[in-house]
């Protein structure tokens, strides 16, 4: 297990290497799962960048984030979404995401590797859907703080979103955590405290 902060581009171009290796002729599920806030798209993003020019001319990289698929916000913020299991059992439409992630439809099946993020993607309605799942983690202080930053502009202040997700949605990623232990079952899991100098704190992809 490493244990000191890498250089992020380093961490996604090893992953990325990886991931081609096993691609061969089929498609390689890839979830990237991970609270609120760890940086879960932008990290897809960058390995879509870095698998691109490392496939052959007939090979495809597809990313999808899930969410896109969440509940509408009003049903979030409902009497109903207090209860952190009904939050976590009911966030994401998963139906829907298995027949993304299974290649159905608007993805060809010829593609190499299919890159989907978002939250509580190894839960049992989709564990069996993903050849490699990485797991990037952030204590939840840090989910709080960068959630703040990137809703500056609105209605609410600090305080009414701190609420909320002290109420609501850090109890329901606590709920994933001790049903699932992604911590434990990912083949990589990256502390991403620090985006740019990431710490890999296991691999087995």
């Amino acid at each position: 297990m490493e244990t000191t902060s890498t250089p992020r581009r380093q961490v996604v171009g090893r992953l990325a290497r990886e991931l081609v290796q096993r691609a061969g002729d089929g498609m390689v599920r890839v979830a990237i799962d991970g609270p609120d806030g760890a940086g879960k798209t932008t990290f897809s993003r960058d390995l879509d960048d870095a698998l691109r020019p490392l496939l052959g001319d007939s090979a495809e990289v597809h990313r999808f984030s899930a969410d896109h698929l969440l509940i509408p916000l009003a049903l979030r913020r409902s009497e109903r979404a207090t209860d952190p299991r009904w939050l976590y059992e009911n966030i994401y439409d998963w139906a829907r995401i298995r027949d993304i992630a299974a290649g159905a439809p608007g993805f060809d099946a010829r593609a190499s590797v299919l890159l989907v993020d978002g939250m509580t993607l190894q839960r049992p309605e989709l564990a069996d859907l993903w050849d490699v799942t990485v797991y990037l983690t952030v204590p939840e202080e840090v989910t709080v703080r960068r959630i703040l930053a990137v809703t500056s502009t609105r209605e609410e202040s600090d305080g009414e979103i701190e609420a909320r997700y002290a109420e609501r949605y850090l109890p329901a990623q606590r709920t994933y955590i001790d049903a699932v232990d992604p911590l434990t079952r990912s083949d990589v899991v990256i502390e991403m405290s620090d985006p740019e100098r990431p710490v890999v704190l296991r691999w087995g992809a």
